[in-house]
């Protein structure tokens, strides 16, 4: 029988560590070993979800879009281009988002930001972002060409903010202020070659949106994934029996839910836990061969229903080959994940808790043995 570990390295080509640096709350941090499942828990503002978009970027196929994306994601809102000076465009005295992803340090001379790296231990394939002046110089044929701008280069016309982005030892792509708004076909068109890219699904503490789920959905339409989705939801309420979709207002779509013995009931109508579960289901399905991100695995579930769920992730994590990532500010969380990795037998799920003194944040891997002990004796472990 083909075990876990063969079929990792068949199939998934799996994160086994990790080293950020520079990337928003991390000076420096470094993850020796890491597993099929990770979970990381910690107090608030010691990089949790900062971590989950870090390995984001990292494995994705479009470091323009993931990384344009990631600066959007606390906002809520489409970024608008930056000056050049990279300040907003409303030249209020707030940097614009995208510049909130790098590290930023005190000093006597002021605040610098440092450029970004993102890779594993001892990776040849690393992703580098910087961010620099670059010359704006038309070629021959009128178009625009950006020159970076060398210390000491005496040059004041045409100036502007941008971001390279390396891989390795090359320069994939330059993101630039003329990138936003976000256009999806822009977007699509600048995937580089990156032979560590997955499919990597993000599932937000606050969950998908409307439009974003009615997306997932439909790719499920084809195969068992929309059953697997149903049959996660039934944890919560067994009376389910179907789900569609309806056009709503303004071009939206509603899903409404098929229950025994009622007529159809909007889905974000039934609470936040159900539609929770749905996303979550959503995800693993569209995730494949690839990398699940879980933002605040709790959001809206009983704790029963958690334990139940990590045992469903985790069979599901077997079955179609998904790496996952999840923080968490539960106990309960916790208990159902240290449950489900013994009870399937993978000796690679690893958690850790995130700790932070002063500037400085780094990673305790927390043995699974000690941490069901203290859940036993209700010891503090988070």
């Amino acid at each position: 029988m083909e075990s876990l570990t063969e079929r990792g390295k068949l199939h998934l080509p799996m994160i086994e560590s990790l080293h950020i640096a520079g990337f928003k709350l991390f000076r420096d941090l470094t993850l020796p070993k890491l597993g099929r499942l990770n979970l990381f828990v910690g107090e608030n503002n010691t990089g949790k979800s900062c971590l989950l978009e870090a390995v984001g970027i990292y494995a994705g196929r479009n470091p323009v879009a993931d990384i344009l994306q990631a600066a959007s994601l606390r906002s809520k809102e489409p970024l608008q281009p930056w000056e050049v000076d990279g300040w907003n465009e409303q030249g209020t005295a707030v940097r614009h988002p995208v510049f909130d992803l790098f590290h930023r340090e005190s000093s006597v001379s002021g605040t610098t930001f440092s450029p970004f790296l993102i890779e594993r231990v001892g990776d040849l394939n690393s992703l580098h972002v910087s961010f620099q002046l670059h010359d704006i110089v038309p070629d021959e044929e009128g178009l625009r060409r950006y020159v970076p701008v060398l210390p000491g280069h005496a040059t004041v016309d045409h100036l502007e903010f941008a971001l390279p982005v390396s891989r390795g030892m090359s320069q994939v792509t330059l993101i630039t202020r003329r990138q936003l708004p976000l256009r999806p076909r822009l977007l699509d068109s600048e995937r580089i070659p990156n032979d560590g890219a997955v499919v990597v699904v993000h599932l937000p503490a606050d969950g998908l949106s409307d439009e974003k789920a009615a997306s997932l959905w439909d790719s499920l339409i084809q195969g068992p994934g929309q059953k697997q989705v149903l049959n996660w939801m039934r944890m919560l309420d067994p009376r389910i029996e179907a789900l569609d979709y309806i056009a709503g207002r303004l071009r939206t779509r509603v899903a409404l839910l098929k229950v025994e013995e009622e007529n159809r009931i909007p889905l974000n109508s039934m609470g936040d836990g159900l539609r929770r579960m749905f996303h979550i289901g959503l995800a693993m399905a569209t995730a494949s061969k690839g990398i699940l991100l879980i933002d605040e695995f709790e959001n809206g579930l009983h704790w029963h229903v958690q334990r139940e769920l990590w045992a469903a992730l985790v069979k599901a994590a077997k079955e179609f080959d998904v790496q996952i990532f999840a923080t968490t500010h539960s106990r309960d969380c916790v208990g159902g994940f240290v449950s489900a990795s013994k009870e399937s037998g993978i000796e690679d799920a690893k958690l850790y808790r995130l700790e932070r003194e002063g500037d400085e944040i780094y990673a305790v891997d927390l043995n699974l043995i000690n941490v069901e002990a203290a859940l036993r004796l209700n010891g503090e472990f988070r």
